[in-house]
């Protein structure tokens, strides 16, 4: 399976973070430092809107652009941690939305910073059984578990969804996934309370110990070095996260900034797809190889080796 059309849909609403800052008493120097340090100035934001309404209201207008764009799609994959019904599946919802064959394989799938991988991981084992086109949708409404969250969550995630189809090809997707389940509530969210809360100092040292280690085995395992990629996508969860690993690894992508979302912020599951987003000159220039990786709440990490043969790759403001 190859990636042959990539979109982020984005709310046009922004939250300036450095007004957040301010608002919370933080000196004109502290506001500097911080959004130095996180690399993301701007959120975007959906306002009151749902997270199925944004979703299904997005992939409307993508399919109105371009009206063959979910034509003979045989899986349908959804990733995120803001849904807002858990019944019906919002997989099954697209599928009668948008006209696709009653056999066609739904999922929803609850999951955050790897979703992404794991979507990938499932496309994978879709690709194996014959299915030919895959349509993901990932990322998440983080604003409605981020509104009363604590200041340093607060200015770190934004509203948004990635939206991924993928189409056979000559080239094997490749995936690993690892858990080490999060019983001390690292990255936490009780449905009551509705509240994103986040140990930064503990995710930062998670990712820090397994994000390099598992790239590096990887690479060793496939007989294989960074240089074997065109692009190295890594999860975006801020500046500081993504160019620790990218300084471990002595990764520099080319073709998009190791960290592009700074006008964006972190969109969980979606952010992998954001990223790519940001490649202005990656349409109609062939097979592009790329090594997605995913590590956060769960606690989970997982990369994905993949080909990129973009024919689309736009971002749709909703």
């Amino acid at each position: 399976m190859e990636i042959t059309h990539n979109f982020l849909l984005l709310p046009n609403a922004k939250i300036d973070v450095a007004k957040v800052l301010r608002d919370a008493g933080k000196t004109k120097e502290e506001c500097d430092q911080t959004i130095a340090t996180t690399g993301i100035k701007t959120l975007c934001h959906v306002g009151d809107r749902l997270f199925s309404e944004f979703a299904l209201t997005g992939l409307t207008k993508i399919s109105e652009a371009q009206t063959n764009i979910f034509v003979d799609v045989d899986a349908v994959i959804v990733v995120s941690q803001s849904y807002d019904h858990r019944i019906p599946s919002l997989s099954t919802r697209i599928q009668k939305k948008f006209s696709l064959k009653s056999d066609t394989f739904c999922i929803d799938i609850m999951d955050g910073c790897s979703g992404y991988i794991k979507a990938l991981s499932i496309a994978s084992m879709l690709g194996n059984n014959d299915f030919r086109k895959i349509l993901i949708i990932a990322g998440d409404i983080n604003s409605a578990m981020t509104t009363d969250a604590e200041l340093a969550t607060k200015i770190l995630f934004g509203d948004g969804l990635a939206v991924s189809v993928l189409e056979a090809g000559t080239h094997r997707l490749n995936t690993q996934l690892f858990n080490d389940g999060d019983i001390k509530d690292v990255i936490s969210c009780d449905m009551r309370e509705n509240i994103m809360h986040m140990n930064g100092f503990e995710v930062f040292r998670f990712t820090r110990n397994v994000v390099p280690k598992l790239i590096k085995t990887y690479l060793t395992e496939a007989n294989e070095d960074l240089d074997s990629y065109d692009l190295i996508a890594l999860h975006q969860a801020s500046d500081l996260v993504v160019s620790t690993i990218a300084k471990a690894l002595k990764l520099n992508n080319s073709l998009i900034r190791n960290f592009a979302c700074g006008e964006i912020g972190n969109l969980g599951a979606g952010s992998i797809g954001a990223w790519l987003a940001q490649g202005k000159n990656l349409t109609n220039i062939g097979k592009r190889k790329m090594l997605a990786v995913g590590f956060g709440s769960g606690l989970s990490w997982g990369l994905a080796s993949l080909t990129v043969n973009l024919q689309t790759n736009e971002v749709i403001h909703v």
